[in-house]
């Protein structure tokens, strides 16, 4: 099925709610045979089921969302005391017969985020058991919201192939829920994970955690309110999820630099001032919030209005460009007689500039410039420098990165991406992963209306990385040049590190941090080193609890479970105490007595990009040689 297609037919269809039913097999209210009587949604929320829908057999194994037609034939034989689902049944009006059939088509799938699913299933059955007409009216209210969420995540499991990323599913739930009280132990439980694995997977692919972001993001919205509305600051401090003003009032300010009050005065003044203040820039703090955990370094930005995006920036100057480049060449032809050499190299240059072909991505097809000249990128740095090519424009989450080197040229667009910076630069490419489209206020849209914008995966694997980039950027010859002279430098390590390194030796990577201890797969902190282009052989209980599982955070009595022959350690700042405390279950691994412990700086070893793992790979070949001297 076309699922784009699927959703814009809900989008024009006139939907009513008609019923919506709890069944439960320890209550003994689930139906063997059913015949329905409307189109439905069947939301198992715990449990399993032998579910068959006219002769088809689905395993709906809790989370499972299945849809049907009127006057299927429906039966539901639970594989377990513990089964229990919802059916919603609704009418669907359509313009025409084929429209009509989408709302009968059968189709199943898991959600992935299958909390948020029941908390607005259970809202909208404890309201229509009400016999108020507001109740009931409200009811209907909640089922167009359910429908949103469902088509949201039905189409990026069919996008992702049913693995969603968490911290895009985190951010949606933060923009629809920012003011209820969220603790990042209760986000975390949603998407069944642990509250400190959620905050590294946030701060490892935005710069943030995922309370700094709920704040940013109650923060935007205050900043609506109070200048598109005359709402009091108490009301606006409680439609942003503070009940205390005063506490409102205060973290407002730090993140800002001034008051509720002023912000409204002073933004609606400039507005006064310059109703077409196009390239005003944002009211921001004359001393930016800052934030250092000694994993990234960031600060919040003030962000525009997404409405005033309305035109392609870049377009329009690449076109003055190339004309002005163009009249040169006329002038310079006129004056001497004789062709421009230069200009006519520059303006050879624009037009090759102004080629385009269409690239497909995470959100689509989009057409880019053949040879993008001015590139934002939002995420990818190291991958952009590889193969030849400074962006004008990066996230401080990149620019931070200790082993890139100089990027006083690049321009820090904020955390979260401003949208009037990145105008400013003029850009004829913006690149982004999907959960840093998602902070930008507006998201991918905006971003797309200043200039072409595409949506890339995070392989966070440098060969993937640099051949995706060198497609993108028309550097497909650099590209392959940088991932053959890798291939040859692995190899050359390779050899060099045989001589020191046993076959049955094995490996194992530990981050103690206040608090937390942390112990790392074949991902980064130098495990795709290690692992995956060295060929080290992990521990069993690494390589099955987290290269293969999805354990991230261990207690310190474990340790010697995980850690072997030698291990990679990294201490950050303000973990000396914890670090003490390690450092006698640390001692009894093999690692620990034979003294093949390898110190690394956290900071250097955090980032994938191609530029970092390669001096990584230095590193971590100088320690295990020197260290067997």
């Amino acid at each position: 099925m076309d699922w784009e297609i699927h959703i814009e037919r809900w989008s024009r269809a006139a939907v009513r709610l008609l019923d919506i039913r709890e069944f439960s097999a320890e209550k003994g209210t689930v139906p063997d045979r059913y015949v329905t009587p409307a189109s439905f949604f069947i939301i198992t929320t715990h449990g399993e089921a032998r579910v068959t829908l006219s002769g088809t057999v689905y395993q709906a194994r809790s989370p499972h969302i299945l849809h049907g037609g009127k006057e299927s034939e429906l039966g539901m034989a639970p594989l377990g005391s513990d089964y229990a689902c919802y059916v919603i049944l609704y009418r669907a009006e359509c313009d025409s017969p084929e429209e009509e059939e989408s709302f009968r088509m059968p189709y199943a799938f898991r959600p992935g985020a299958s909390l948020v699913l029941q908390e607005k299933c259970l809202a909208m059955h404890r309201l229509w058991q009400q016999t108020t007409s507001m109740e009931k009216l409200q009811a209907q209210s909640a089922f167009l919201p359910l429908v949103y969420e469902i088509m949201r995540q039905l189409r990026m499991s069919a996008k992702e192939n049913g693995r969603p990323n968490l911290v895009t599913e985190a951010i949606h739930y933060i923009h629809e829920h920012y003011r209820k009280p969220i603790t990042a132990e209760e986000l975390a439980g949603i998407y069944g994970c642990s509250a400190s694995y959620l905050s590294r997977l946030f701060k490892s692919q935005i710069g943030v955690g995922p309370i700094e972001y709920l704040i940013h993001a109650r923060i935007r919205k205050a900043k609506q309110f109070l200048v598109h509305s005359e709402a009091r600051v108490q009301e606006v401090a409680g439609s942003v999820g503070y009940a205390d003003v005063y506490y409102f009032s205060r973290l407002f300010k730090k993140h800002t630099g001034c008051s509720p009050l002023q912000y409204r005065e002073e933004r609606r003044q400039a507005v006064q001032n310059n109703p077409l203040r196009l390239l005003k820039s944002s009211i921001v703090s004359s001393e930016p919030y800052s934030h250092n955990e000694n994993e990234i370094c960031y600060q919040w930005m003030g962000e525009g209005e997404t409405s005033m995006f309305r035109f392609s920036r870049p377009t329009f100057g690449a076109m003055m460009l190339l004309c002005t480049l163009l009249l040169s060449a006329c002038q310079a032809n006129n004056n001497s007689g004789a062709p421009s050499s230069s200009a006519s190299a520059g303006a050879t240059a624009a037009i090759e500039a102004a080629e385009t072909r269409t690239y497909k991505h995470l959100k689509g097809e989009t057409e880019i410039p053949v040879q993008p000249q001015r590139v934002v990128s939002l995420f990818h740095l190291g991958e952009l420098m590889a193969v030849g090519v400074r962006p004008v424009g990066a996230t401080p989450h990149i620019l931070d990165n200790p082993l890139i080197g100089d990027t006083s040229d690049i321009t820090n667009i904020g955390n979260p991406p401003d949208l009037e910076k990145i105008l400013l630069l003029e850009p004829d490419l913006i690149v982004t992963t999907e959960p840093f489209a998602e902070v930008v206020e507006g998201g991918y849209e905006a971003l797309s209306q200043i200039a072409p914008t595409i949506v890339v995966e995070q392989y966070n694997d440098p060969i993937k990385d640099v051949e995706m980039f060198g497609d993108i950027l028309g550097k497909q010859e650099e590209a392959k040049r940088w991932n053959e002279a890798f291939a040859a430098k692995i190899v050359q390590y390779k050899e060099k590190i045989s001589p020191v390194i046993g076959t049955d030796e094995t490996f194992s990577i530990l981050n103690v941090r206040p608090g937390s201890i942390f112990i790392y797969g074949d991902t980064n902190m130098g495990g795709n080193i290690i692992y995956k282009y060295l060929g080290l052989k992990p521990t069993e209980k690494v390589k099955n609890d987290v290269i293969n599982g999805e354990t991230w955070d261990i207690s310190m009595e474990v340790i010697p479970e995980f850690v072997g022959d030698r291990l990679l350690l990294a201490v950050n700042d303000g973990a000396e105490e914890d670090m003490k405390r390690v450092d006698k279950f640390i001692r009894n691994t093999p690692a620990g007595k034979a003294g093949h412990i390898y110190p690394i700086d956290f900071d250097e070893f955090l980032f994938s990009d191609p530029i970092s793992v390669e001096q990584q790979l230095d590193i971590i070949v100088d320690l295990l040689v020197e260290g067997s001297q």
